[in-house]
């Protein structure tokens, strides 16, 4: 099969020519696959030299339909050849897929998002709760991590409705001892909340709201925000990628916030982070980072991984941390103007929805179709010759909000 591609403005045209059938369905997808994962969300398939098409091929083209239709793009099939109309029509897909032109886009009833250029991307800014702050409850400890580790003094229960998010070291149980072996990365976002156990699983635990059950966590310590976010960033890398460094500070140049936190929903180009091994409520994580036992407490990426992603993504982020904020976060990146804490949980590539959208519709969406596969705390590796630099993505959402207060929670 013969595939030829041409762009015109936000539309890709796949013209085909051959069978599509088994032996060229992944041909076909992979050129599908590879123009969403390049932002294309209007793909057009003209199938006027198309004259078969088998099941294989059917089920492909369906699979991406669906895909597109979820985050509002468009996948159609133009010109049909007589014997690939006929296949379509008797498999039910020619009302569904076939047009003759693109549908008309009403216009947005709301204002026109403003545009600016930064950091190497492309941003639109959609003021969703102009002049809303947030509240960042510090709990805990963190340093105990470092030095002497966590007792069951130092575990507080925390509960993450809607409109709160949160990150640090937790598990779901009933108190210390049930959750000791299986203390690890959090994130909480739009009343969801995911947890790595460290029970040798591997195997991501969550909690969604429903009604009035919530998730709750049990911490050793977090960060945890309450309110609206004041703004929604799109933002799309003209280079191909931007880091979490130029980001976050890109977002924070926006928002006029001299500390913010963050949410932020993208499809990723690769992420440098390490993960826990043990549970550091264990009796024996008195010197979890002492060479070599460090190997068997914490998993480091030594390269970036999981490249073409979708990462949900939640933290805070500091020009100059106050006193009592600057033991939960670290710089970025070398060269970052803030410093920040982020926790991220990697789910299936699927595309971001371009346009507005709004957090808890979209992180509905996201656990409606997939479960988180991994938890990463994000870390740049900025080791001389062999690091591997920070955490890059490719476009997506990120709401931010700027911190009016951090409140101190002793444990």
């Amino acid at each position: 099969m013969e595939i030829i591609r041409t762009q015109s403005h936000e539309k890709l045209e796949l013209r085909l020519r051959g069978r599509l059938d088994a032996s060229w369905a992944d041909h076909l997808g992979k050129a599908i696959d590879d123009a969403i994962r390049a932002g294309s969300h209007q793909i057009e398939l003209n199938f006027a030299q198309v004259d078969y098409l088998s099941s294989a091929g059917l089920r492909l083209i369906l699979k991406y339909y669906k895909q597109l239709k979820a985050v509002q793009g468009r996948l159609a099939i133009t010109q049909p050849s007589g014997g690939a109309f006929t296949i379509l029509k008797m498999a039910g897909f020619a009302e569904m897929m076939i047009t003759a032109a693109p549908p008309v886009v009403p216009a947005s009833a709301g204002a026109e998002p403003v545009r600016v250029e930064k950091s190497g991307a492309t941003f639109q800014v959609f003021n969703q709760a102009p002049g809303a702050q947030l509240q960042c409850t510090l709990i805990g400890q963190p340093g105990k991590f470092f030095n002497g580790g966590f007792q069951a003094a130092d575990c507080v229960s925390v509960a993450l409705p809607s409109g709160t998010f949160g990150l640090g070291l937790g598990a779901f149980g009933s108190g210390f001892d049930d959750c000791r072996e299986r203390f690890g990365e959090f994130v909480a976002v739009a009343g969801t909340a995911a947890t790595l156990p460290t029970d040798g699983s591997g195997v991501p635990d969550f909690v969604v709201t429903e009604e009035a059950f919530v998730p709750e966590l049990k911490v050793l310590y977090a960060l945890v925000g309450k309110g609206q976010f004041s703004q929604m960033l799109r933002f799309d890398a003209k280079a191909g990628v931007i880091g979490l460094g130029d980001l976050v500070d890109a977002a924070l140049e926006i928002s006029g916030a001299a500390a913010a936190g963050f949410a932020i929903l993208t499809e990723t180009a690769g992420l440098v982070g390490a993960a826990l091994r043990r549970s550091p409520g264990r009796a024996d994580a008195a010197s979890p980072l002492a060479f070599p036992g460090v190997r068997d407490w914490l998993s480091f990426t030594t390269e970036r991984t999981t490249e073409r992603n979708l990462a949900l993504i939640a933290g805070i982020a500091s020009r100059e941390p106050p006193a009592q904020v600057a033991p939960f976060v670290r710089r970025i990146a070398p060269g970052a103007c803030a410093h920040g804490h982020f926790h991220a949980a990697l789910f299936p590539y699927r595309p971001v929805q371009r346009g507005e959208l709004h957090l808890d519709q979209a992180i509905g969406a996201l656990l409606g179709a997939d479960r988180a596969q991994t938890l990463l705390h994000l870390l740049a590796d900025d080791r001389q010759f062999e690091g591997v630099g920070q955490s890059e993505f490719m476009r997506g959402a990120c709401w931010i909000g700027p911190i009016a207060e951090f409140l101190a929670q002793s444990t």
